[in-house]
């Protein structure tokens, strides 16, 4: 039996303890200290299955199906039954999905081939396919590999980015086969959950297009000057010439800085259309001084905060992001720090705080590898989601159809110049307008783990293998759907060439890119490695060859110079860089706040890694906190120890 004053003791322990325990839970929520809500997964059940072919009927009213194909472009929905792997749910929403790509097919001869949104709860509250509450049916226009946007998902995901969940789907209408379909899973709440343990936080998904703004698009407008990325519209049933022989339309490309039913741009404008600069104008951008669209920033787009440049404290400032928020619980309280997170990125203060900075180097990484402009890098701003929670930021990938160079070279005489894509400056434009990948690369700690990710991608997924394995299995799930494909935008023969083509992208990228991490090649212009791929093959949008081209051109002796002058510096620098190195080292190696694999990564090959971030600074104070709580609380019980002597003595 325990003797009465011990269980006197016990108790205060206990008392003791009880209240550091709860001033720590309220402490860890109240500072966010608990990141685990962010970065660990919910591991909700998989629904769709990246491994086997979903099998997806519609049906619909004959009517109603005739007006949505007659009316896609308005995007409005009608009602009607899906059927997935033999499940079936009524009452279903689905309409038109996409940007410039939508209106692509809706001018081709034959314009029946649209991407799909399905929403299971337009006309059921609480209806859910299994959880998921809506998923998009893309049409894989302008690929003629049919496997650009799968296997980029494929590589983001095998670096920890969050990726959305995604099939291939066979899709039927009225039990009538119509083509093959990538299916994905919207970015939603449930897409929090799975990959970050959360619904909290807010979610944006900026659309500087103005023409589907809700659900990402394809590609920029196009003029007369430049073959936009109409030729990668659909071909004339009857005659099957794949992606890159199309004519392109100029008729009603909505300018969105004004009225996007009237006004459309003409071939005088800023914005050439396709990720090029008019000649014409290209001076007098130049000279207007802020960003390569002068006081005009994206010609015309709505780009309003989503460039992340910062322009003052105002909601207004930034419209496009705040109106594209996809929660309505989201406040203009909460888009403040947004707002802050721009501010300090362009002051380039307290990154790590306001920034995931690790997951943003891991989308730009893969985002350069691949070579998608068709995003926030080739000066769209567009095809991504901005996630914040606690104010901290993140970019995530969406529409990813037009990678592995899809818009950034038009035919075999582009494919050198494509495959040498610089890995420092992997935009479209100037550094200093893209400020989320701009700022970064010029702290020399964020550089390094970005090219340690870029070497992660070389070594990991395309050297040892995995890429021309994973290739090939997707080309045995998919091949006899596209041989049967009757809407498809290219023959079975084009694409049993791209699949080949894109093998060899895979090989020559690879080479490039190691090359320039090993300073074998220029990592901020062009290199002159050669490469046989051709582009058109496999599908591109017509986008930014030629622009590249002359972008190389006038820019490369100017790059070249400011780095010759900077390489006697760097000499001097560099010898004092390596002694705090072997110092900085040893810290880089004891964090415990990256993963296992990116402790491999860096050990390897970034040899020094501050991480004086926020959670550190956090931890600092938690232990400080807690350390200071156990001081009182046995002062405390050393005092009721001392004053129960002495009241035994007396």
């Amino acid at each position: 039996m325990i003797k009465e004053k011990h269980k006197w003791y016990i108790s205060i322990v206990s008392m003791v303890l009880a209240i550091m325990f709860v001033i720590s839970v309220v402490f860890i929520n109240s500072k966010g200290m608990a990141t685990a809500d962010r970065v660990q997964a919910t591991n909700l059940d998989t629904v769709l299955d990246k491994d086997n072919i979903t099998e997806v009927n519609i049906d619909m009213d004959e009517t109603d199906w005739k007006w949505l194909i007659e009316n896609a472009t308005d995007e409005e929905f009608r009602s009607c039954n899906i059927t997935i792997n033999g499940e079936t749910f009524n009452n279903v929403g689905i309409r038109g999905k996409g940007n410039s790509s939508l209106n692509s097919v809706s001018r081709s001869s034959s314009p029946e081939r649209y991407s799909f949104k399905i929403r299971f709860d337009k006309y059921v509250d609480g209806q859910t396919y299994k959880g998921i509450k809506s998923i998009v049916l893309n049409n894989i226009i302008q690929d003629n590999t049919s496997m650009k946007e799968y296997i980029t998902y494929d590589l983001y995901k095998s670096l920890g980015v969050a990726t959305p969940e995604m099939s291939y789907s066979n899709l039927k209408i009225n039990n009538e086969m119509w083509g093959l379909y990538l299916a994905l899973e919207v970015v939603d709440e449930r897409f929090l959950e799975n990959n970050f343990g959360t619904t909290k936080g807010n979610l944006y998904k900026p659309e500087t297009m103005g023409v589907g703004g809700g659900d990402g698009g394809n590609q920029p407008p196009r003029d007369e000057n430049h073959q936009g990325p109409g030729a990668g519209g659909p071909p004339e049933r009857n005659n099957m010439k794949g992606q890159g022989e199309q004519t392109p339309s100029t008729e009603n490309i909505p300018n969105q800085q004004g009225n996007p039913e009237s006004e459309t741009l003409d071939k005088n404008s800023q914005w050439a259309g396709n990720g090029e600069i008019n000649n014409e104008n290209a001076e007098t951008i130049k000279n207007q001084g802020k960003g390569r669209f002068g006081s005009n920033p994206g010609g015309g787009r709505n780009v309003k905060g989503a460039d992340f440049v910062y322009v003052d404290d105002e909601v207004s400032s930034y419209s496009t992001v705040r109106e594209s928020a996809m929660f309505k619980s989201t406040t203009d309280k909460d888009f403040k720090r947004v707002i802050n997170m721009y501010k300090n990125l362009n002051e380039g203060t307290n990154l790590e705080e306001v920034l995931d900075v690790k997951e943003v180097l891991k989308y730009f990484a893969v985002n350069a590898f691949v070579i998608n402009l068709d995003s926030y890098s080739g000066a769209m701003y567009h095809n991504y989601y901005l996630y914040e929670n606690k104010g901290q930021s993140q970019i995530l990938p969406w529409d990813l159809n037009l990678s592995f160079g899809g818009f950034s070279a038009r035919g075999a005489s582009g494919s050198s110049n494509t495959i040498n894509f610089p890995i420092d400056n992997p935009v479209t434009g100037n550094l200093e307008d893209m400020p989320l990948i701009g700022k970064l690369l010029e702290v020399d700690e964020y550089k390094e783990l970005y090219h340690s990710y870029l070497k992660q991608i070389a070594d990991e997924y395309f050297k040892s293998g995995k890429y021309s394995n994973v290739v090939k299995k997707v080309d045995t799930l998919i091949n006899n759907y596209v041989k049967e494909d009757p809407t498809a935008f290219c023959t079975y023969e084009e694409y049993e060439t791209a699949v080949a083509e894109m093998i060899k992208f895979g090989e020559d990228r690879t080479k490039s890119v190691l090359a320039q991490l090993n300073g074998e090649q220029p990592s901020t212009t062009y290199g002159d490695l050669t490469s046989t791929v051709n582009m058109s093959v496999m599908g591109d949008g017509g986008g930014g060859g030629e622009r590249q081209e002359a972008q190389a051109k006038t820019t490369n002796q100017d790059i070249n110079t400011n780095e010759t002058e900077k390489s006697q510096d760097n000499k001097v620098s560099n010898t004092k860089n390596n002694e705090s190195d072997s110092t900085t080292t040893v810290n880089a190696s004891t964090k415990g706040n990256i993963d296992s694999k990116e402790k491999i990564v860096e050990q390897k090959n970034l040899m020094a890694r501050p991480q004086s971030n926020s959670n550190d600074k956090q931890n600092i104070a938690y232990l400080g906190l807690m350390g200071g709580f156990t001081i009182i609380g046995l002062g405390a019980l050393l005092f009721i120890f001392k004053f129960k002597r002495k009241k035994r003595l007396k």
